[in-house]
């Protein structure tokens, strides 16, 4: 009778465990924000040696890092504005690169010169 029982039981618990659903790797699940990167703008394209200028990369997607570089000059400030100022007069080439936390990155120019 122990036997019956115990054969029972088994094939009780297969039948239970066998008949619970799994999540499927078919289903969507929620989708990332595709990194875009609409404009690179400066405030004045042309300046006097010295002012400060404001930068703006307008760009939405998830985790952006905004990673700032010029053909000369210095950068006050972080993120996706910063200032801008140089010492001499020239035209210059003021360049921002963005990156979303899954690995995408774009860049993008502007021109800025500077007079006397």
């Amino acid at each position: 009778m122990y036997k019956y029982i115990l054969y029972l039981l088994v094939i009780l618990a297969v039948v239970l465990t066998s008949c619970s659903k799994e999540k499927s790797n078919d289903e969507p699940g929620p989708q990332p924000a595709q990194l875009e990167y609409k404009s690179l703008t400066v405030q004045d394209t042309l300046m006097a040696i010295t002012d400060i200028n404001t930068v703006i990369a307008n760009a939405s997607g998830d985790g952006l890092s905004y990673h700032w570089s010029a053909s000369y000059g210095n950068f006050i400030g972080s993120g996706s504005t910063v200032q801008w100022t140089v010492c001499h007069a020239d035209k210059f080439r003021i360049t921002c690169e963005v990156r979303d936390q899954y690995g995408h990155s774009e860049s993008k120019d502007v021109y800025v010169r500077v007079r006397d």
